[in-house]
């Protein structure tokens, strides 16, 4: 045990810990069901681990995928930290497009402009509905969890009638809107790929994010209603408006996440149902700890297994549904509670020992 350990570094060991073996677990996992399944095990294994790098495209297309499930993360990370098992990210992730598409189809503004509108729209409109399952929580003691589902695919409906009976190409041969104007387009950031100026905003975002829940004291206020809220309203902090402030922020983030993604990626608005981007924000928030910090480097793994994942399907056939069933696995791990629990134990009893021996020597010096 090192002289300089504290019970708050030992903790983090044990997160970093528990989370290491917990992907390294769901990736042997992944490539045991390859070499039980596959009828050539080590090309979709090749292209499962060095797929998304082995060429140019392949890469631009994981920071492409990289892009919105970050902003969903971090969305997940303000609303879990106030001890909201919220889910609205994905219905706020698919009605943010909606809502984006609808305002690119409807105005005429410069280019830069029109798209920044068209986010901010998203954003502000997710972020009164996600205000919902929290007043529910609040006012009427509902779960905020089966409120926040169930306003999923009631977001999910209505966007898909806003397109179907407004904003619909009668051209075309199913139900899409029309073609997004030139001008409410998200610029590339790498031309001739998908990438685009999201994935700046995004590295902005997850700097902003950190400094507002650990700089800022509405951060710190969310933070302690999140560990002890009975203790927070005793400190004076409204309990009521943090719990709603902090589940309208998430709501924000997703559906700008939809509207950067619908106008950076896609040529009209095309979804058809929700897109899973939000559950993807779900496991990202789980697998940080609810850190924005690491945010980045849990879509990064994220996002890879995905493409390599796409790719191995495209060249040996094998199908990606064991993506999902590896998310399963890592969760369950991280979530565990007797997970490694015997070794935390054991660091700190001898954590302990060693404090009372150091005060020992501390106490004898000075008598001495």
């Amino acid at each position: 045990m090192r002289k300089n350990m504290t019970q708050e570094k030992l903790n983090r060991e044990f997160t970093v810990l528990r989370t290491g073996l917990a992907v390294a677990i769901g990736v042997i996992l992944s490539i045991l069901i390859i070499l039980l399944v596959s009828d050539d095990p080590l090309l979709s294994v090749r292209y499962l681990v060095l797929g998304p790098v082995m060429s140019f495209n392949n890469f631009c297309s994981l920071l492409t995928m990289w892009i919105p499930i970050v902003i969903t993360g971090l969305a997940v990370c303000v609303m879990f930290s106030a001890n909201q098992f919220n889910l609205f990210g994905e219905g706020a992730f698919f009605f943010g497009g909606v809502v984006a598409a609808v305002v690119a189809l409807s105005t005429n503004m410069p280019a830069g402009i029109h798209p920044a509108v068209c986010v901010a729209a998203a954003a502000v409109v997710c972020g009164f509905i996600g205000a919902v399952p929290a007043l529910m929580r609040y006012k009427l003691g509902a779960s905020e969890m089966v409120g926040s589902m169930l306003l999923n695919y009631a977001c999910m409906n209505l966007g898909l009638f806003i397109i179907s009976y407004y904003f619909r190409d009668a051209s075309a041969g199913s139900v899409v809107s029309g073609k997004f104007p030139k001008t409410a387009r998200i610029m590339p950031l790498i031309p001739g790929s998908d990438v685009h100026m999201g994935f700046i905003a995004a590295i902005l975002l997850v700097i902003l994010i950190y400094w507002f829940m650990y700089k800022t004291r509405w951060g710190y206020e969310i933070r302690l209603v999140g560990q002890n809220d009975k203790f927070a309203k005793y400190a004076g902090v409204n309990i009521g408006f943090v719990l709603i402030a902090s589940q309208m922020l998430g709501g924000a983030l997703s559906g700008a996440a939809g509207a950067m993604e619908i106008l950076g990626v896609y040529r009209r608005f095309s979804w058809t149902g929700l897109t899973n981007h939000g559950w993807d924000g779900v496991t990202l928030g789980i697998l940080a700890g609810r850190n924005p910090k690491y945010i980045p480097l849990a879509a990064l793994f994220l996002a890879y297994l995905r493409k390599g994942a796409d790719l191995m399907s495209m060249k040996t056939g094998m199908q990606t549904d064991f993506v999902s069933v590896i998310q399963a696995v890592i969760l369950v791990f991280i979530l565990a509670e007797r997970f490694l629990a015997k070794y935390k134990q054991k660091r700190t009893c001898e954590l302990s020992r060693q404090l009372e021996a150091d005060r020992g020597e501390k106490g004898g010096i000075s008598l001495g």
